[in-house]
């Protein structure tokens, strides 16, 4: 996909609250309904100068940060006293800032093959009681392989699965004008560069990796590290079956 000069400018738009966020809510399930709505948001980075969202439940009960602690840094966010705050660092090699030009796959095959451990300890840290808010720096790659993971455990349409994760290319310009405001990214970076894109391929491998694995998403869950009874809770929350 390529950019036009617009999107390019829009790069350089001020906004004042998040860019790429949204409510998981009404994915289709395989057994029939759809996923709840308040339960799980996925987002871009919050800052302490945004105004609230709207449209999701806010502020949410857990926050799980996927970040590195060099990426918080000064932008560290205080939250209210009532949300607890999950620092799950996953992969520092899905940084934006620093494999700009790297390919999305290769970056997404050694987090499964090297960080399936980090990957469940944040998955594990999902709230079973109120609204968790999953984030990284874009609410991409971390964030989407991390949210792909829950869908298929909570039995997503592997193609919703696909179609949720693309979504992010419609906010891209806006998650980019963030970064920069903040120099988060390398200067001159631009829309084109393979570490903003949201190739099918990409998230296909997530995709491939649990469903292929011994005893589906599941058995990779518990492979890794997964806390099953924890997750199940969270998944009856999050996805109850039909009927």
């Amino acid at each position: 996909m390529t950019f036009s000069t617009a999107d390019e400018r829009d790069t350089d738009r001020v906004l004042r609250s998040f860019a790429n966020i949204r409510d998981l809510g009404g994915l289709p399930l395989v057994s029939g309904g759809t996923t709840l709505p308040g339960v799980l948001i996925r987002s871009d980075a919050p800052y302490a100068d945004d105004d609230d969202p709207v449209g999701v439940p806010w502020p949410p009960s857990t926050v799980v940060d996927l970040r590195d602690p060099s990426e918080r840094g000064a932008l560290r966010l205080t939250w209210p006293a009532e949300v607890r705050l999950v620092n799950r660092q996953v992969s520092s090699g899905a940084r934006i800032d620093r494999l700009a030009d790297t390919a999305l796959s290769d970056i997404y095959t050694a987090m499964l093959q090297t960080g399936g451990d980090r990957l469940t300890a944040a998955l594990n840290a999902f709230d079973a009681t109120g609204p968790t808010l999953v984030h990284c720096a874009a609410g991409k790659d971390r964030t989407g392989v991390i949210v792909a993971i829950a869908a298929l455990l909570a039995g997503v349409d592997e193609a919703a699965v696909v179609a949720d994760y693309r979504r992010t290319e419609e906010n891209i310009a806006g998650v980019l004008a963030r970064l920069k405001q903040r120099d988060r990214v390398p200067k001159g970076i631009s829309l084109d560069a393979p570490i903003l894109r949201t190739p099918r391929e990409a998230i296909d491998l997530v995709i491939d990796a649990l469903t292929g694995h011994r005893g589906g998403p599941w058995g990779w869950f518990e492979a890794h590290g997964g806390d099953v009874e924890h997750f199940e809770g969270w998944v009856a929350r999050f996805a109850p079956r039909a009927g």
